[in-house]
């Protein structure tokens, strides 16, 4: 199918935008790699220049190529991938990610992926060479990963696209909206939407999707994903006390929680904090603010479980396990919602049945968040003070925290259709093909 002559000149601009911004990418190069070490990782693959191992991975099938992002897209894709291989354990699993802790992820928690490579960069050549080299019978992309160029060149090699777990925020629907020349003709080559809500839903419609097209599937993030075992945590005095899990938190965000901490301490003088910031390169910014205000700490990469001094914070520096730290919480703090980043993935904590905080930015979980508050297990909060009031009143109710903690359940055991849902469509679209 070709692309409609008036939309032609949109995506010269954009692909012209892209090969400034590679050229100057280039010319600074040097300069990359005094400033930050790893910040060209991955270059050749994101130029479609493959590994042997990996084409040998693949040699002789299409696979199916699954895109997530980055860490929450990849854990959220463990279980869809998991179900996948049980389906079809002949067929090969391609699953690609724009970041380096993303590509981690999938090494560490979905064993059945075949190989795992970065997302080219999305330049028509070089899109077009990465489809024809991997040739893959079909891709999933998860969330909001709208690539032009890459979905052109797919649909123009008969390569079905399919969206899973979609969701686009108001932002994110605006953006398309301004920039509806240019989006319009990409989504229109998407074979199939499977969208997280209703809402997100509705914001693809709106953009003039069709809608048989479009199909509410749910959250993979709902989906149920096996943790692994409680860790241990090192407790050299015997005398542990109740433990506050805040995960994949954001700037902004640790000084709350370290203003709320003290107050904590004074009811309860053996709590604990477990403390795990969203982006690995923030860890030694987090490490030093835990310096700044005195308190006693240690590294999660550095605990060995034997012997080890008192501590109020454990610093979570090590990726992938953030989810089995949160069965062991009396309360749990979900990050990246103080702050105006969207909120991250609620069910982690729920799928224990512990009591779930939030801030209120949750535009990218808002089904999720509206579920647990109106089901009663999940608790808003807006601030520090907020903060102190609803972890001081949880810790001393054990009963109203186990009561919450069983509707946070609750809400999460809803999610497992999620996984159904989705694999019907993916079937549905292997046997119609583009």
């Amino acid at each position: 199918m070709k692309d409609a002559p008036p939309r032609e000149p949109v995506f010269s601009l954009y692909n012209t935008l892209l090969h400034a911004a590679l050229l100057l990418a280039l010319l600074l190069w040097p300069l990359g790699f005094v400033l930050r070490r790893g910040v060209y990782r991955g270059l050749r693959e994101r130029f479609a220049a493959y590994p042997a191992e990996l084409e040998a991975a693949l040699a002789g099938a299409r696979p199916i190529w699954i895109h997530a992002a980055s860490v929450g897209e990849a854990r959220s894709a463990a279980p869809l991938i998991r179900r996948m291989r049980l389906k079809w354990p002949d067929r090969k699993l391609l699953v690609s990610t724009v970041t380096a802790t993303g590509r981690q992820t999938v090494r560490d928690v979905i064993p059945d992926a075949d190989a795992v490579t970065y997302l080219p960069l999305d330049l028509p050549w070089l899109v077009s060479r990465s489809l024809r080299r991997l040739r893959p019978e079909m891709v999933i992309l998860l969330e909001t990963e709208i690539w032009p160029n890459f979905i052109r060149a797919a649909h123009r090699l008969r390569i079905p696209t399919l969206v899973l777990s979609g969701r686009l925020s108001p932002r994110g629907a605006r953006m398309y909206e301004r920039f509806r020349a240019l989006f319009r003709p990409v989504l229109d080559r998407i074979s199939s939407f499977g969208m997280q809500d209703d809402e997100n839903a509705g914001r693809v419609l709106h953009l003039g999707v069709d809608p048989l097209k479009v199909t509410v599937t749910g959250s993979l993030k709902s989906a149920e994903v096996d943790a692994g075992p409680l860790p241990e945590i090192p407790d050299p005095g015997g005398k542990r006390g109740p433990v506050v899990v805040a995960g994949s938190t954001h700037r902004g965000e640790e000084e709350i929680l370290l203003e709320a901490l003290p107050a904590w301490l004074r009811m309860y003088p053996d709590l604990l904090m477990i403390l795990a910031p969203r982006h690995p390169e923030r860890f030694a910014e987090v490490e030093r603010l835990l310096r700044q205000r005195e308190l006693r700490y240690r590294k999660r990469s550095e605990t060995s479980g034997e012997q080890a001094a008192d501590y109020t914070v454990m610093l979570l520096d090590t990726l992938g396990e953030l989810p089995r730290y949160y069965g062991c919480a009396d309360v749990a703090f979900v990050g990246g919602s103080l702050v105006p980043a969207g909120g991250h993935n609620l069910m982690e904590p729920a799928r224990w049945g512990k009591p779930v905080l939030f801030g209120p930015h949750c535009s990218n979980i808002a089904e999720t968040a509206r579920e647990l508050l109106q089901q009663g297990g999940g608790i808003e909060v807006r601030g520090r003070d907020d903060l102190v009031r609803e972890v001081a009143g949880l810790l001393s109710e054990s009963a109203r925290a186990s009561a919450m903690g069983r509707r946070a359940r609750s809400v999460a055991d809803a999610g497992k259709e999620v996984l159904s849902r989705s694999m019907t469509l993916v079937c549905r679209q292997l046997r119609h093909g583009s």
